[in-house]
């Protein structure tokens, strides 16, 4: 444990240390929710009974969680990597199960500042409101965060060098993004990507916000997203344990 928490302070500290990973951090989201807020404003979607910005708002979430999840954590750990900083790390008693853990943790604590951020920015600034369960909302956001956390680190596995980790976090990330129901409803989507959709943490991570957010969702309502994002994690933590590289 105390590897752990060592690790996730050490990965904290070396992120306010990068100004640019911590503009693009922090202001990516924030830029996206005042942008959408001020085109959309009050209007509505056709068919929808919430404003536009509020069904934005959990997108912008769940986008966060994915830039820092998967295309943070892949390029941060590929790029260390390759300097040499977990070569000298394996000659200490620091498990990779303890490196991984420790990444999770200080991933989740970016996060959450991330969420505060543009929640802040929804409710002050664009007058959304947040009806439904705070607790189980944090137990959603909780959970997409380990998810995305997870497919980052499987992919470290698959990645060489810095140079090649920028474009292979955008597959992921954009492919997720578009067909994950962040800026549109996967209703939308023709039929075939639909089914692609259905299996996305990213659509489960969106569908159980909303729920939750507007819908005053409870457990029994949402847990079947919160197994699909589970099953997600367990899968890619297994791979990202399995693939582990030092160097």
């Amino acid at each position: 444990m105390n590897a752990l928490a060592s690790q996730a302070i050490l990965e904290t500290k070396l992120f306010f240390r990068r100004k640019d990973t911590m503009f693009w951090t922090f202001l990516f989201p924030i830029f996206f929710m005042s942008l959408f807020g001020l085109i959309y404003g009050n209007s509505k979607w056709p068919g929808m009974d919430i404003r536009s910005v509020d069904y934005l708002l959990p997108g912008i979430v769940v986008m966060s969680v994915m830039s820092t999840g998967i295309t943070h954590t892949l390029i941060a750990f590929v790029t260390e990597r390759e300097k040499g900083v977990y070569r000298r790390l394996a000659l200490t008693p620091l498990t990779r199960q303890s490196l991984i853990g420790g990444q999770i943790v200080h991933h989740y604590s970016i996060t959450i500042m991330q969420t505060l951020l543009v929640l802040t920015i929804g409710i002050l600034g664009f007058n959304i409101t947040i009806s439904g369960n705070i607790p189980l909302a944090w137990l959603v956001l909780t959970v997409g965060v380990l998810c995305f956390v997870s497919v980052g680190f499987a992919l470290t596995g698959l990645v060489r060098t810095a140079r090649s980790a920028t474009p292979i976090a955008q597959i992921p990330f954009f492919f997720f993004m578009f067909l994950g129901g962040v800026f549109y409803p996967t209703s939308m989507l023709p039929k075939f990507l639909g089914y692609v959709a259905n299996i996305l943490p990213s659509t489960h991570m969106n569908d159980a916000l909303r729920m939750v957010f507007y819908q005053g969702a409870g457990i029994g309502d949402i847990w079947q997203h919160l197994l699909v994002l589970a099953g997600w994690t367990m899968a890619c933590l297994a791979i990202s344990i399995k693939f582990f590289r030092w160097e």
